[in-house]
């Protein structure tokens, strides 16, 4: 049984490297210290496992193998991972014994994080464009965001989704190492031989998943598409002035041109107005409960949830009080939303079915409301709600799960 909140760290191997298993037992130390370890091989198990505790698709191509090794000894590393983002641990040895492994083993991609959770503390790649591609595996899985990194109003369609799958690739293509790595702002950056390692840790080793976000945001670098998939991202290239004015130095016995004109600068585009109905809200016992519309949630927004990235998350034309947002910053907030298919949400490692819902839901209250214990993608424990003439939702509020459902048949 694997425990939430574990601490990971998850190899991608080269499919052109040969791995030996004494190698990979020497690397970590010897057999005594691999076997303190639960080793993870995705491969062996149901795919749809590796896709809710951590999607290697697109990213991992085929022949490469992956391996998670699982240190459960502290688990969980925090004492509430919904609510608290930063994991108190001292990971900086760990990321030491990341990067050995890197430089001893035919590693494509080496990452820490926590089993569970979306985001990684460190990353390990041998070129910055593996960096950008392990980051870019949000967009690409997320059936709201089309190709051009746009909100969708709804979800894509079977033809579109598969159209932004076929682009992952190019999109790689548009920027170059040097362009990827001047992207990053505040993380720590650094080179060991041909190794590149990227992390979010503080200077005493512990680890803040808010800025796991900010990381990658910045890899994937989504607001500079090119229109057209695959092509370059336009640079600004400077061209020194020459003798002529123009840079071009004049032709003898010429005068120089007339230096043209500087270019005005284009008017600033008007900012887009956000789409999507505004959040509400309700008091529930104590607590704010965030009630979001369908075109307000998805595994992004459950990602910052599970953060508590409240900025990213609340909109200034949102009806939530400047008060309530203060709360919200200080103690939290509960949330729950629309849940449009059960296989949303994972229950013993699988996809949520029809009957295993039937068999394990328990009635809430006297209204026909019947609610289960679930875990929702990238935020962790939540509780599915079936509401009579409202069909489902999913909410974090798990000892309140019978006042959600009320609220919801009002």
């Amino acid at each position: 049984m694997l425990a939430l909140d574990s601490l990971v760290t998850d190899l991608i191997f080269d499919a052109r490297g040969q791995l030996d298993p004494q190698t990979l037992a020497d690397a970590f130390g010897g057999p005594e210290a691999l076997k303190t370890k639960k080793v993870f091989n995705p491969d062996q198990h149901d795919p749809r496992l590796e896709m809710e505790l951590s999607p290697s698709v697109p990213f991992r191509r085929r022949g490469e193998a992956r391996l998670m090794f699982i240190d459960d000894s502290v688990a969980p590393m925090r004492a509430d991972p919904r609510t608290d983002p930063v994991v108190p641990l001292d990971l900086r040895a760990a990321k030491e014994e990341l990067i050995a492994l890197c430089e001893q083993l035919p590693v494509r991609l080496g990452r820490i994080f926590a089993l569970g959770s979306w985001g990684d503390a460190v990353l390990v790649a041998k070129s910055a464009r593996d960096l950008r591609a392990i980051a870019l595996i949000g967009w690409a899985l997320d059936p709201t965001i089309d190709a051009d990194g746009r909100q969708s109003a709804s979800q894509l369609s079977k033809s579109q989704f598969e159209a932004k799958i076929m682009a992952y690739e190019k999109r790689l293509e548009e920027l170059d190492d040097e362009e990827i790595l001047a992207g990053l702002s505040g993380v720590t950056m650094e080179r060991r031989g041909e190794l590149i390692i990227v992390d979010v840790l503080e200077p005493d080793g512990t680890w803040d998943q808010r800025k796991s976000m900010l990381l990658e945001h910045q890899l994937s670098a989504i607001e500079r598409f090119s229109l057209i998939p695959g092509a370059p991202s336009s640079k600004k290239l400077v061209t020194p002035a020459a003798p002529g004015g123009n840079g071009k130095a004049a032709a003898p016995g010429k005068p120089a041109a007339p230096a043209a004109e500087p270019a005005k600068a284009p008017e600033p585009a008007p900012a887009p107005v956000p789409s999507g109905p505004p959040l509400t809200y309700a008091e529930l016992g104590g607590a704010v409960l965030l009630v979001f519309p369908a075109e307000r949630f998805d595994l992004d927004v459950a990602a910052a949830l599970g953060k508590r990235d409240w900025d990213s998350i609340v909109r200034r034309t949102d009806n939530i009080p400047g008060q309530l947002r203060d709360r919200m910053h200080k103690d939290g907030a509960a949330w729950v939303a629309p849940l449009e298919f059960l296989s949303e949400v994972f229950v013993e490692g699988k996809p949520l079915s029809k009957p295993a819902f039937e068999q394990g839901a328990r009635a809430l209250g006297g209204a026909g409301a019947r609610a289960l214990d679930v875990h929702f993608p990238r935020f962790g424990p939540a509780v599915l709600l079936e509401v009579p003439g409202k069909g489902r939702f999913v909410t974090s509020a798990l000892d309140h799960a019978a006042e959600v459902a009320e609220l919801l048949t009002k």
